[in-house]
């Protein structure tokens, strides 16, 4: 399949699937034509791999179209101040989903929603979800991946109603490490570690603004583990974000995360993914976005809060209780209530997945070590 004369395809695809013609500025071309010619020089790609990437695209530039449209129809949007966001991140498998799912049970606060990152609107009355076309579109969507990949569900839970990561919303320009993660394809990969991504997040920020229009006296709890790459942007969007970075050790942390990016990309490249090439290109990258991070973390010192996946596991609501405390919060009766009952909730295989082994996925424990020793020395991991 040629990939780069597919460009009008799937912006006529996404205009049928919608209804919609108004892309907004051409700026996402750049991002978009890159992941194309990325694909036209994978060589692993499946007979159904290639026309599955192609709907995954598909499906963004439709997410684009759907935001442009509700942008027109709640101009009101842009007036939205958003204070002070609560915002989750640190490597993936750290505790990130975890932490944010047991916040979120606090109604002080206002998350993106599956669904809604999808189908951007101003977030309707909870009653009037299950009616929604486009929560009954995102419920077939994630069970029609569930049953593509029946085994994620172990590692990540998808919910359509519950709330879920910045990635989504960050992916409409198409400069986002969500399409390297999920097409495996290098060359799309080197390009992006060098994009800008300021304009992604400028947008994120006004998706944000969109939902959350109904719920402004809402403080906005988000979460992303890319964000510790992307810290600067973040800053650049939100300059008074409250950032609570979760930690643990990377010897578990990246042969998960390396595990979690080969269910994914064996919808594209079947038997040909190699498990071996995952782990030391994940390594290399979140060894960067650390290197990032510690650095926004000398400007701006007051704006870090630390959470220990392992704490966390061993005492969620001491832990939670803790960072409240911190962040200057309140920690009501009936919400930690509301949180000891989600937590007694949980399935244990999604409370702490099975270790995954490192040597699967080109990495050692010393390896690791070596790599990553002054972030375990200094967060005590």
């Amino acid at each position: 399949m040629q990939f780069s004369a597919a460009l009008e395809k799937i912006h006529t695809d996404a205009t049928q699937a919608t209804g919609l013609d108004d892309f907004g500025t051409a700026d996402y071309l750049e991002g978009l034509n890159r992941i194309l010619d990325a694909l036209n020089a994978a060589s692993t790609l499946t007979d159904e791999g290639a026309p599955a990437a192609l709907n995954l695209l598909t499906a963004a530039l439709a997410e684009r179209l759907r935001t442009q449209h509700a942008w027109r129809e709640n101009p009101g949007y842009a007036d939205v101040v958003i204070t002070a966001p609560v915002v989750i991140t640190g490597i993936p498998r750290t505790g990130t989903t975890a932490l944010h799912r047991l916040l979120a049970c606090d109604p002080q606060f206002q998350g993106v929603e599956r669904w809604l990152s999808s189908n951007p609107m101003p977030r309707p009355a909870r009653e009037t979800w299950a009616q929604a076309p486009e929560f009954k579109a995102c419920e077939a969507q994630v069970q029609a991946f569930l049953a593509a990949m029946p085994g994620f569900t172990d590692v990540h839970e998808l919910d359509p109603q519950g709330v879920d990561e910045c990635l989504e919303l960050l992916k409409q320009d198409f400069v986002s490490n969500y399409f390297a993660s999920m097409l495996g394809i290098p060359a799309y990969r080197e390009w992006w570690l060098t994009a800008d991504e300021l304009p992604s997040y400028r947008r994120y920020a006004d998706i944000l603004r969109l939902i959350g229009l109904n719920d402004q006296d809402k403080r906005w709890l988000l979460k992303n583990p890319g964000h510790v790459w992307g810290i600067d942007h973040l800053f650049e969007v939100f300059p008074d974000a409250m950032v609570v970075q979760t930690h643990r050790n990377p010897v578990k942390t990246l042969p998960s995360v390396a595990r979690v990016l080969e269910m994914p990309r064996s919808m594209y490249h079947g038997d040909n993914v190699d498990p071996a090439q995952i782990g030391p290109s994940e390594a290399d990258l979140w060894r960067r976005a650390i290197d990032r991070t510690e650095i926004a973390r000398r400007r701006h010192p007051d704006k870090f809060f630390d959470v220990k996946q392992s704490d966390l596991r061993q005492d969620p609501i001491g832990t939670v209780r803790g960072l409240y405390r911190q962040l200057g919060l309140e920690l009501a009766d009936e919400v930690e209530r509301d949180m000891r009952r989600w937590l007694d909730e949980q399935p244990e295989q999604q409370r702490q997945a099975p270790d995954a082994p490192p040597e699967r996925y080109g990495l050692t424990v010393k390896g690791i070590q070596d790599q990553f020793g002054d972030y375990i020395a200094k967060y005590e991991l």
